[in-house]
């Protein structure tokens, strides 16, 4: 058996390298392709795609019947009547670039559109019909036919129909020099504003834009008899030979198309686009960029260059996107294709667990397969050591000759070999051993080996699946890191640094250096989490496969993470559109990867293996500006200049981002964030779109980052906006506000210091009337015991001389005298108790709280009651009283106080009298009220008695109304009277007599029930 593959692989290797060098020669450029389909079911607004431009910021644009399309490699957005009212119609007949790669378009209504910053149409040119207009900006427009010398204009000018004629300029040289195309028939060439020659064609479709272009000076179409012509700025036209493929010849039909790219030219035949190229001679070169299958009329064609993305617009079947495949798959056929352990063998063959792949073809049989993780070696010496179906080792020769079986307790898990050439191998079980002559020598370890890499010839990283040790097999000393406990580890790599790249299987990938592990990053989808294989290219990535397809990232990008330079890693992501059969990559055997001597690499996948050329491999990265599309704001859209002001009211923001990337979409990740709401990065949904709700007044930067490739370049977009505040956030509020909150804080102390001062006066006034009542009392007091000590000392000595004289006559058995003098002491007891109850009445009114109680009484029974009280005394005096009560009133206050009064105005009037007469009245005086007098023509008063009165009436219940030698009859009435809220006059002449006159009494009312009812007096007081 082993004869016989070395047979197969060395008599057919010559022969299948021919054959695949020619294959290379002829289909290489021609590789094979990912095809993505565009119609009206998937974004496109209509099916025919006729023009298609690339603009400065990486979109799209491409003209439909149903208006202008903008593709930015994921979705489709439509200009037409709906958001450009100013449309003519849907369909737009003209595309092209302004001097800074910005899109402008034309409708049928000859209006030129172009977009703004804020990517809103606006008119560029209001209109453009027989004439081409070089459109540099909004500003700078030149009109290449106006600028000629007058004959040449109008030489051009005759061409022009009634209806638009087509007019098309390729710039060569300076502007307004180079070739002019007026319709379908009619080339000019324009030299410093002249026309050097007019060349016509007689045929149809002899420089339509699909059958004709300008490349390097000269002008190209496919002529009558299906070649291609070449006319020159002289206007020499001759036939050029067209070769593709090395010298095949080319001769295009009548289906072939010729499409002009900027200063590109593309031929398009049979259902292949060739990039045309000018050769020595008359001959054109073809390179096939893209084969495909039948997709219809095509009408234009677009070749993004550095990406590998092309497409292709058709007149009816909408667009269609290729982008190329850079990976190939190799299977073994009647095989699972289920591929783990591979090998480099024979230089540029691969030994697997499946069968030998080599330029020959493959081979199985015997041995294989073999196990399916089991491991393969190809050692220094050239020997192949395997691990066949069984508990075995076999060892074979370069030529695959069996020299030696082992026989092992399990199946081996992997091969390996330390610097000195031993080999080391594992079982599935977690023994260790190593071939020793013509045995196995098994060495004890302290854990099991599930997987490993040597450091040395007797040092070891081992993994048990739980965690990463370093064991030396001299001393089975075993040294743990703690940092990778619970890993399950995988796969071990040593970089060129010396850096050991660990992979685990769901727990992501770590780097061990100095001694330090450090995990790094996974990819926001958490493929790398785990990793099957490390391998560094000659460019400087690293290539790591896993379940979920395979990742590269920059070897520096890695360190930079390491030492705590960047934050994060870009990792670029490669799925099976690259040319996969299957995104799960198997791991878990050694060696998981090969390398090639001309740097191919070759990965295991559960579908074939997958190999690369990494040095060639063209990387669409993400390098395009992000943009703002749409800016709404509750719903309706506006321009977000830098600096939007936004109104406090509003409820919602809507924010549409682009920003075109035709590559896998994972390789493309946009955050934003709002500064000055948080610090937090947010990862944007597939729409690209941000949504704010209600804001806080203040200023925002609305910021949004990608990065745009490896390294740490990144590509911000930055707008500022502010929310305005409410009227009463507004700073001026917040002003007048602290102005309003000091002038109230003034008023307030103001107003506490005016109350506090009015307290203060208040105070100092019930101070000084507390002060001088308290002297009033004080004076009173003293008066009244001068007065009492006075006024009782004569009565009681007049009783004390009386008791004698009864005393005496009683003796003498005198009773007449002793009834007399009984009779008088009677009467002098009698005046004393009266004077003593109204001290005590009086005494009462000057306490604090004093009230007074009122009732309605009969006027008449009281003057009846003094009446009598002053009979006798009126008798000793000789004097008679009159009451006059004419309308028999009920006066309405305090009976005892009045009556007080009254007794010591008649008391007064009778001790001052003599033989006279006295008048007690009550009368109406005409305000409701009633005013009472007591009336005598006694001996009067005299000017000096009589104005001590008036002092007193005027400064009632005050120290200055007090006299020393003042009557207390005349203080007792005064304060009595002012008590009843009345009001008192004192007339008197001196030999005429003397009138006291109390105004302001109230009559009663005795028929009504209030009559009757008592005053109530607030308690704690004393009441009379």
């Amino acid at each position: 058996m082993a004869d016989y593959i070395m047979h197969i692989v060395s008599k057919a290797l010559p022969l299948l390298l021919f054959f695949t060098t020619i294959f290379c020669a002829i289909g290489q450029e021609v590789s094979d392709f990912t095809e993505l389909h565009y119609t009206s079911d998937n974004g496109l607004p209509q099916n025919s795609v006729m023009l298609m431009q690339m603009d400065k910021n990486g979109f799209v644009w491409m003209t439909t019947q149903g208006g202008l399309a903008r593709f930015d490699g994921t979705r489709f957005t439509t200009y037409n009547l709906s958001n450009v009212p100013r449309l003519a119609s849907n369909r737009i007949i003209d595309l092209g670039l302004t001097d800074d790669s910005t899109v402008y378009f034309k409708d049928n209504g000859f209006k030129v559109f172009s977009f703004d910053e804020n990517n809103r149409p606006y008119i560029l040119n209001p209109h453009i019909r027989n004439r081409f207009v070089v459109l540099h900006s909004k500003e700078k427009q030149s009109d290449l036919v106006r600028n000629l010398l007058p004959a040449d204009r109008r030489r051009v000018e005759s061409l022009f129909a009634h209806y638009a004629t087509a007019v098309l300029y390729t710039q060569v040289g300076t502007e307004g020099d180079g070739f002019l195309r007026v319709g379908d028939n009619d080339l000019f060439y324009l030299y410093q504003k002249k026309i050097v020659f007019q060349k016509v064609f007689g045929y149809y479709p002899s420089i339509a834009y699909d059958n004709s272009g300008v490349l390097n000076g000269r002008f190209y179409l496919i002529d009558r008899q299906r070649q291609i012509s070449c006319v020159d700025s002289s206007g020499r036209e001759y036939p050029v030979s067209l070769k593709v493929d090395g010298q095949r010849e080319l001769v295009p039909d009548g289906h072939s198309q010729l499409f002009q790219q900027g200063k590109r030219l593309f031929l398009h035949h049979l259902n292949t686009f060739y990039e045309l190229e000018p050769a020595p001679g008359n001959v054109l070169r073809g390179k096939a960029v893209l084969k495909t299958r039948d997709i219809g009329k095509v009408y234009c064609y677009l070749n993004i260059p550095g990406s590998g993305v092309q497409m292709v617009g058709t007149a009816t079947g909408g667009l269609y996107v290729f982008k190329k495949k850079q990976f190939k798959t190799v299977q073994i056929p009647g095989t699972s294709n289920n591929f783990y352990t591979q090998h480099l063998y024979q230089k540029n063959a691969l030994l697997t667990g499946l069968g030998i792949i080599s330029p020959s073809g493959t081979v199985t049989g015997k041995p294989f397969p073999l196990m399916a993780q089991g491991g393969i070696l190809v050692d220094k010496q050239g020997y192949v050591w395997i691990n066949p179906q069984g508990k075995k080792i076999e060892k074979r020769a370069a030529d695959f000759k069996l020299i030696r079986q082992f026989h092992a307790d399990r199946e081996i898990g992997r091969f390996t070999h330390t610097p000195d050439g031993t080999l080391w191998f594992n079982l599935s079980a977690g023994s260790l051993g190593k071939i020793t002559g013509d045995s196995i020598q098994w060495i004890r370890q302290p854990k099991e080996v599930k997987s490993f890499i040597p450091i040395s010839d007797s040092a070891f990283w081992i993994s048990d699946g739980r965690g990463l040790y370093r064991l030396d097999i001299r001393t089975s000393a075993l040294q743990e890191l703690r940092q990778m406990r619970g890993k399950e580890v995988r796969e071990f790599y040593f970089d060129r640094r010396k850096t050991l790249w660990i992979g685990t299987y769901g727990q992501g990938f770590y780097a061990i250096r100095n001694g330090r592990v450090k995990a790094l990053p996974p990819d926001r989808n958490g493929h790398l989490l785990a990793v099957h294989t490390f391998l560094e290219d000659r460019k400087g990535f690293m290539w790591m496969s896993t379940n979920h397809g395979l990742f590269k990232c920059k070897v520096t990008d890695l360190y930079d993470y390491l030492d705590g330079k960047s934050a994060d890693i870009y990792y670029y992501y490669y799925d099976k559109s690259n040319g996969f059969a299957n995104n799960e990559f198997n791991g878990g055997c050694h060696p998981s990867s090969v390398v090639f001597p001309d740097g191919k690499f070759s990965f295991p996948s559960m579908d074939g293996l997958v190999q690369v050329y990494p040095d060639s491999v063209t990387d669409i990265l993400p390098s395009s500006k992000i943009l703002i599309d749409k800016f709404a704001v509750d719903g309706k859209e506006k321009p977000f200049t830098t600096g939007f002001q936004l109104e406090p009211s509003f409820n919602r923001i809507e924010i549409l981002l682009a920003s075109p990337y035709f590559g896998l979409p994972e390789n493309q990740l946009l955050e934003y964030n709002i500064k000055g709401l948080d610090n937090e990065w947010y990862e944007l949904n597939n729409n690209l779109t941000i949504t704010l709700n209600r804001l806080e007044y203040g200023s925002y930067t609305l910021q949004v980052r990608k990065k745009s490739g490896f390294g740490q370049h990144m590509n911000v977009l930055t707008k500022r906006f502010t929310v305005m505040p409410f009227w009463y956030q507004t700073w001026y509020f917040t002003l007048f506000v602290l102005v309003l909150l000091i002038f109230s804080f003034y008023l307030v102390v103001k107003l506490r210091y005016h109350y506090l001062t009015l307290r203060k006066k208040q105070l100092e006034a019930q101070v000084r009337e507390r002060t001088m009542q308290l002297e009033y009392s004080n004076r009173l007091k003293e008066k009244i015991t001068l007065l009492l000590a006075h006024d009782l000392q004569s009565p009681l000595h007049f009783l004390n001389l009386l008791s004698d004289h009864v005393t005496a006559s009683l003796e003498k058995d005198r009773l007449d005298d002793v009834r007399t003098g009984t009779a008088e002491i009677k009467k002098a007891a009698t005046s004393i108790h009266a004077f003593v109850k109204e001290i005590n009445l009086w005494t009462k009114s000057q306490q604090e709280g004093f009230f007074l109680s009122k009732r309605p009484f009969a006027f008449g029974e009281l003057a009846g009651e003094l009446k009598d009280f002053f009979g006798e005394m009126l008798l000793l005096k000789n004097n008679t009283l009159e009451i006059v009560n004419p309308g028999q009133w009920h006066v309405y206050t305090n009976r005892e106080v009045l009556k007080a009064v009254v007794r010591n105005l008649i008391d007064n009037s009778n001790k001052y009298t003599t033989g006279g007469h006295i008048v007690l009245e009550l009368e109406e005086n005409g305000e409701n009220q009633l005013r009472l007098s007591v009336t005598d023509n006694g001996r009067g008063m005299s000017p000096a008695d009589l104005s001590k009165i008036k002092r007193r009436i005027e400064n009632v219940l005050t120290t200055a109304g007090i006299e020393q030698s003042g009557r207390l009859g005349y203080q007792i009435i005064i304060d009595f009277v002012a008590r009843l809220d009345c009001r008192l006059e004192v007339e008197s002449v001196v030999g005429e007599g003397t009138k006291v006159t109390i105004s302001g009494l109230l009559p009663g009312q005795p028929d009504k029930p209030e009559a009757f009812m008592a005053d109530s007096a607030p308690p704690n007081i004393t009441t009379l």
